[in-house]
């Protein structure tokens, strides 16, 4: 199935389900919420609460992955899952690279605990919950090109070893916006775990 249907039926299943009435939303959908520290310019030093996702890691290209990816979770909380229910969709959309390939999340609404989702029907879509974590992060407009990621990145270890912070893990893409919305209408961003 294509992304654009994908996308399309996201909007249409989140109208259905009555989606989530919060205050931090991003073009109607409920925003991972996080408590934040402008560092400077698009930088930020953001405080993530424990929170429940959804993922699949997929080989591949890091584009070709996100679609297969974003498809399969898009499939479980459309309600293909052992209680056949429509989940809210959330944004953003997480992409990191990993030793098997590409993780793909989903985060489940606020207050959500794997006990309490429905069973995933494919077994390669994982619930699992996060700890809470500081992640250093940056935003750029636009298409989030293989250079346009890069330099983000660069710029987030630059500014670690400045400010004396140690990065963890493989950086983390965050995705906000369908295919459709015009690249200088985009939110993107890049980020690292702050080891403690």
């Amino acid at each position: 199935m294509r992304l654009s249907v994908l996308l399309a039926g996201l909007v249409l299943a989140t109208a259905l389900s009555g989606g989530l009435a919060r205050a931090e939303t991003y073009r109607g959908y409920p925003e991972v919420p996080y408590t934040a520290e402008r560092l400077s310019g698009a930088l930020e030093l953001r405080h993530y609460p424990a929170r429940t996702i959804a993922e699949v890691v997929v080989d591949g290209t890091r584009f070709g992955a996100i679609n297969r990816g974003f498809s399969e979770l898009a499939h479980y909380i459309f309600g293909e899952n052992a209680a056949g229910e429509k989940i809210a969709m959330t944004v953003p959309v997480g992409q990191t690279r990993t030793d098997l390939g590409w993780a793909i999340r989903f985060t489940m609404p606020e207050g959500s605990v794997p006990e309490t989702l429905p069973e995933p029907a494919k077994t390669w879509v994982k619930l699992r919950r996060l700890p809470p974590e500081t992640l250093l992060v940056t935003r750029f407009s636009g298409r989030a090109t293989a250079g346009k990621l890069n330099a983000a990145g660069r710029e987030l270890v630059a500014e670690a070893r400045a400010r004396g912070l140690r990065l963890s893990g493989a950086a983390r893409l965050m995705f906000y916006d369908d295919p459709f919305t015009m690249p200088w209408n985009r939110r993107n961003e890049v980020a690292y775990l702050v080891a403690r």
